[in-house]
């Protein structure tokens, strides 16, 4: 028990140091990368497969990926880069659980509600259109206050419910839904505005 908790309240490396362990292939990199980032991670891959032993399981395939990948790669933000990892890992993941059944996630009920402002004829998979998309996506970010794209990030990268959003930000839960609705809406016009159709 002790030891436990000497390990819950034992200092945070500071990111670069993780990542030198990484470069030294000291496997102390990815028990530091869990103390660290261990309960973030966890959250994001739960809001997507709503699973606590796939959550697992991303996890682990989270820190071998990110094993492989460092070196060569020296992330310049090591949490943003962590969590397009397991982001990808979890929504694959998803994908293989509803192959065969369908299961709730918050990450498919907040893709849905950005159904409406993002057009519909435009191929995802072919790369040009994805550079464009996240150009413009990235533009409209850019244009938003912080309280504004903390939202939209929370809700739309990291599929965060309504519920947790309103709590983070201390408000109530309609403010919360009206202010998305508010800001699907300025994105639909950004991308209009762009020469990009969304209806």
């Amino acid at each position: 028990m002790k030891e436990a908790t000497k390990e819950k309240n034992r200092a945070l490396l500071p990111d670069e140091q993780i990542i030198d362990l990484y470069f030294a292939r000291d496997e102390r990199a990815i028990k530091e990368t869990d103390h660290k980032y261990g309960k973030y991670l966890f959250t994001i891959a739960y809001n997507i497969v709503q699973d606590t032993l796939d959550c697992e399981e991303c996890l682990n395939d989270t820190y071998l990926d990110t094993w492989n990948r460092i070196p060569p790669t020296r992330p310049t933000v090591f949490h943003a880069f962590l969590s397009k990892i397991m982001r990808n890992i979890a929504v694959d993941k998803y994908r293989y659980n509803t192959a065969a059944k369908r299961i709730p996630s918050e990450m498919l009920i907040s893709l849905e509600e950005l159904d409406t402002c993002t057009p519909n004829e435009m191929s995802m998979d072919e790369e040009l259109a994805i550079a464009e998309l996240a150009r413009l996506l990235n533009d409209y970010l850019k244009g938003l206050g912080d309280r504004e794209r903390l939202l939209f990030v929370c809700r739309y990268y990291y599929a965060d419910k309504i519920s947790e959003i309103a709590k983070m930000l201390q408000a109530g839960e309609r403010s919360v839904y009206r202010e998305l609705a508010e800001l699907r809406e300025g994105l639909r016009q950004h991308l209009e505005k762009e020469g990009i159709c969304c209806e």
